[in-house]
């Protein structure tokens, strides 16, 4: 009976990579599911590694063909460490899943409190009720650094039903670059359901990338409250 809904998503028909806005997959901002496409064998290929025989190139987070990442000391002053890349990518890549524990609104709020006391969090706005935190559960993504103008971006895709956080390049990256993304501070995320006001750490005061760099995400109270700001 589902199939028969127009309210029923039926996947895509694609003959190529699913990786343009003419995939319906990709346009509504969802990996290709291999029991609703037809012809682009998404998830043929084996799980860990690039794709090479199948034609979509649409099911990256689910397939977990994320790429080689390298931890080591920020280039950024005083912002501790930092994520390189291995090996080069190219505009459009995936790059990796932003994991965390998924949490409610409010604890956000309540760990929110905690967290701005060190000035550190990992805070990830999933959904209007949902946050993820990668503070004590995550990967490699945490240390992700905040720039104005990045060479990652985030997307909110879904996979399975599920909001997933796929991280992005989105220009050209040479190898051993470091990557950052834009903590997106005084816009809302792409799912526009939350907005993020400015914030500026202790260590951001005296550095001269102040305007580029912060290891802060905003607090969800202070998001919270700018939310009802807004509606009122």
């Amino acid at each position: 009976m589902g199939e028969r809904s127009r309210n029923f998503f039926r996947g895509c028909a694609c003959t190529k990579n699913c990786r343009t806005k003419s995939c319906p997959c990709f346009a509504a901002k969802r990996e290709c599911d291999p029991d609703l496409c037809r012809n682009c064998g998404a998830c043929c290929d084996p799980p860990n590694r690039p794709a090479t025989k199948q034609m979509c190139r649409n099911d990256n987070i689910s397939m977990r063909r994320h790429r080689h990442l390298l931890l080591a000391e920020s280039s950024i002053k005083d912002a501790g460490f930092g994520i390189y890349t291995k090996h080069a990518l190219k505009k459009g890549d995936f790059v990796h899943e932003y994991l965390g524990e998924v949490i409610s609104q409010e604890e956000a709020e309540r760990r929110g409190c905690i967290y701005d006391k060190v000035n550190r969090s990992y805070l990830f706005n999933l959904a209007s009720d949902y946050v993820v935190d990668a503070s004590r559960k995550g990967n490699k993504t945490r240390f992700f650094n905040h720039s104005s103008k990045p060479n990652c971006e985030t997307k909110m895709v879904t996979v399975n039903g599920d909001p997933r956080i796929g991280l992005y390049a989105k220009c050209d990256i040479e190898a051993q670059s470091e990557l950052f993304f834009d903590y997106r501070y005084d816009v809302g995320m792409d799912n526009d359901l939350i907005i993020k006001p400015a914030q500026r750490v202790d260590w951001m005061k005296d550095s001269k990338m102040a305007n580029k760099v912060s290891k802060k995400r905003a607090a969800p109270e202070q998001r919270r409250k700018a939310d009802k700001k807004q509606t009122t």
